[in-house]
């Protein structure tokens, strides 16, 4: 008996990857502001890195779909470049992600999911900031911050490495608050912060600490930005890839999820 037991353990223990509980994400995409034209391909290009990874991804962008008892069955929301959702989430449905997020939620903001101009103010001071103007596309000089050398998000980069896409400005550093962690800054100095555009005429650029990647734990919830994903060409190389998984996994791990019937 015992040595059936020892076999049944060992053959537990090396069960692949492909065979552990997986981790469930639900991506929300609809805009109330500016709308990105590659959200479809973004959407399609992460449901299928995630099911090579055990992680099963869903879409919408019917704001029924995060209401309490529906997000209850995720490990993490994903906002796709989904902009001014206080105009396009009923303010009852925000307050469910909300009392979600505190009760143990995540929620993941990739490139313009962090900009919501004063719309939802409760989900941008979980976030930290707010947009303020961008970039045209470009390469610029990521920063390491040297207390996250290791980390997987940052798939094996030290100190500093170039990358090319098109970045955001906000309305304040997220550096120095309550629980949160910078990963990457940008370099200033390596591109052109603020493009030509009528409204961003006397916007100014955010200097020395312009953070781009970060996370934060906000009582039992997980929150991560990545400035990557404004379009498929800007994540579709091992570094994103490797930088969208382990985003994910770390925000997913904040979270007990009801199983599924």
């Amino acid at each position: 008996m015992k040595r059936l037991l020892a076999i049944s353990l060992i053959y537990c223990f090396s069960l692949p990857i492909s065979l552990s509980k997986p981790i469930d994400v639900i991506i929300y995409s609809a805009t109330a502001w500016y709308r990105h034209p590659e959200i479809p391909k973004l959407n399609g290009f992460l449901v299928r890195l995630g099911a090579k990874h055990n992680i099963n991804i869903s879409v919408t962008e019917n704001p029924a779909d995060l209401k309490y008892e529906n997000l209850k069955d995720y490990n993490l929301l994903l906002l796709n470049n989904s902009t001014n959702l206080g105009e396009n989430i009923p303010t009852e449905i925000q307050k469910e992600i909300i009392n979600w997020f505190d009760g143990g939620g995540a929620i993941m903001a990739m490139h313009a999911g962090i900009v919501q101009n004063g719309t939802w103010p409760e989900l941008i001071k979980i976030a930290g900031c707010d947009f303020d103007s961008d970039s045209d596309y470009m390469e610029a000089r990521f920063l390491v911050d040297p207390k996250a050398e290791g980390d997987p998000l940052l798939a094996g980069k030290k100190d500093q490495f170039t990358y090319t896409a098109d970045w955001l400005c906000f309305n304040r550093s997220v550096t120095d608050l309550p629980g949160v962690e910078v990963l990457l800054r940008l370099d200033e100095k390596s591109y052109t912060p603020i493009r030509e555009h009528p409204s961003y005429v006397g916007k100014k650029p955010m200097g020395d600490d312009h953070p781009i990647c970060w996370r934060r734990k906000v009582g039992k919830g997980r929150y991560l930005f990545t400035g990557l994903g404004h379009d498929v060409r800007s994540i579709d190389n091992e570094f994103a890839r490797k930088h969208l998984i382990a985003g994910i996994k770390w925000a997913a791990n904040s979270t007990q999820v009801k199983e599924k019937k």
